[in-house]
């Protein structure tokens, strides 16, 4: 994987160069896709965090919550070639965290987010509320933009992380 001036990964769909606010939002999309709610982005750059960027989202009961979180892991590690660098909630599916370095990737029970309210521990982050079509639109350029053979070996452990 290509490295830019800055030092970060160069994360491509294609000939399509993903800026790390786009994988932001295409986090959010997959999960809406999957029937997620309630997607929200909070950049923390300027906050002093551990992470660039959150990713929320919500679901109904933790077998959603599993598959909201399973469809975009799988989608950043065939499409885009990105490994989270940990993976965290899977037994108990009421929270389930996909750590990418630059991006953490939430996603709830309702009345786990209720109870943990990251929105309002983290806001003086800068909110990113895309609209559902913006969101869809994302992905529809991303996936157009791979190519057609475009997943990558599932037997590939050795996936970029950023």
């Amino acid at each position: 994987m290509a490295k830019s001036t800055n030092g970060q990964a160069i994360i491509r769909a294609g000939e399509r160069i993903l800026e790390r606010e786009e994988l932001v939002k295409l986090a959010l999309a997959i999960g809406l896709e999957k029937k997620a709610t309630r997607p929200l982005a909070i950049d923390l750059r300027n906050q002093g965090a551990f992470t660039e960027y959150f990713a929320i989202l919500s679901a109904t009961n933790a077998r959603q919550v599993a598959a909201v979180a399973e469809e975009i892991r799988l989608f950043f590690r065939d499409e885009l070639g990105l490994q989270p660098v940990a993976v965290d909630g899977r037994e108990q599916r009421t929270w389930i965290l996909l750590d990418y370095g630059f991006l953490f990737v939430h996603v709830f029970q309702e009345p786990t987010r209720e109870l943990y309210s990251l929105e309002k521990l983290w806001s003086k982050g800068r909110y990113i509320t895309p609209a559902d079509q913006e969101l869809a639109e994302l992905l529809a350029e991303v996936k157009a933009a791979l190519p057609k053979s475009s997943s990558a070996s599932a037997d590939d452990s050795a996936g970029a992380t950023v």
